[in-house]
């Protein structure tokens, strides 16, 4: 079974990958790009199960228990990135199953995160505003720190925190560390292009070149975490 679902994973994500390499993606692209998406974390999913479960053989993907994040398509309507504190307004609101905290990603990078809804609206705040620190590793590694935005380009970002003896080269990849309930680990989010140290000689700062273009967003893709509320919930009754 574990080849079969890792044939599965490969299969999809080839597919995926097909899609992203695409120049030019519109609405229909971007909906099968979401679909893709939650089919390759629902394979994940399985795999993950398949380590931890004796009835190996009773896992399937149409079960609840698979499907933890679901991507929804959705389009910007408004977008705003000439400013320090940046704000996006998509088209699906509370009416679509969107709340607030739920990630937001295109079909190349980390977005941001919703903020607030009403019936049929979204206002996303995004790494483009200085409010906002999304906890990022770098790629195969278990170090993390946050993303941290200086209001300047729209292009770039900052990972700071990083311990100073985490080995990474220019070119690498930053993704998601998992380390909060609005993403998954491992979604991309840029690539080194430099590095300094902060005031405290123990950490780098390292600066990031975001792989999604704010200044065409158009098509995103609303991440949905079945589990959310459930860990948010559990957390509150020890963090006071």
């Amino acid at each position: 079974m574990a080849q079969d679902v890792t044939g599965k994973i490969y299969s999809v994500t080839s597919g995926l990958q097909s899609y992203l390499n695409l120049n030019e993606i519109n609405a229909d692209l971007l909906k099968k790009i979401a679909e893709l998406e939650t089919e390759v974390y629902a394979y994940k999913r399985i795999m993950e199960l398949k380590s931890d479960s004796i009835q190996t053989k009773s896992i399937r993907i149409d079960s609840l228990n698979i499907l933890i994040y679901q991507f929804i398509q959705a389009r910007v309507v408004n977008n705003n990135v000439s400013g320090v504190e940046n704000y996006i307004t998509l088209n699906r609101g509370s009416e679509n199953g969107i709340e607030p905290d739920m990630g937001v990603m295109s079909a190349n990078g980390v977005v941001g995160v919703i903020m607030t809804t009403s019936s049929h609206h979204s206002v996303v705040i995004p790494v483009l505003n200085p409010k906002f620190h999304l906890s990022c590793k770098v790629k195969n590694s278990n170090y993390y720190g946050p993303l941290v935005w200086d209001g300047k380009d729209a292009r770039y970002t900052y990972l700071t925190e990083l311990p100073r003896h985490v080995n990474f080269v220019i070119g690498d990849t930053i993704v998601t560390s998992g380390y909060s309930t609005i993403f998954p680990e491992g979604l991309p989010v840029g690539s080194i292009i430099d590095s300094q140290k902060q005031k405290d000689d123990n950490y780098n700062s390292v600066k990031i070149k975001l792989f999604t273009d704010f200044y065409t967003l158009n098509g995103v893709m609303i991440v949905k975490n079945s589990y959310q509320k459930e860990q948010k919930d559990l957390q509150k009754t020890v963090i006071q």
